[in-house]
């Protein structure tokens, strides 16, 4: 995991005119090579995000899931997304 280009793309989508990009090609792409391939490291860097940043990214947690595609990865994923909706 890549954390510090997590770090910088989240940054930069963040103060960004982002109007009109392609959020997949230029954050949420990216952001999955950053990720790497361990989903217990990817799962334990998201709760530890700031709730901005994860509702940033949260976008991407389809393909967190497509990717990894267990029980255990949809309820992790289920208990984010309720993090950021409080």
């Amino acid at each position: 995991m890549d954390e510090e280009r997590i770090k910088s793309l989240i940054k930069w989508w963040e103060e960004t005119d982002t109007q009109g990009m392609d959020v997949t090609r230029y954050l949420f792409d990216p952001l999955m090579e950053a990720f790497g391939d361990d989903i217990d490291e990817i799962l334990e860097y998201f709760n530890s995000m700031d709730v901005d940043d994860l509702d940033t990214i949260s976008g991407c947690f389809e393909d967190i899931y497509e990717k990894f595609m267990t029980d255990e990865v949809y309820d992790a994923l289920g208990k984010l997304k309720e993090k950021i909706e409080k």
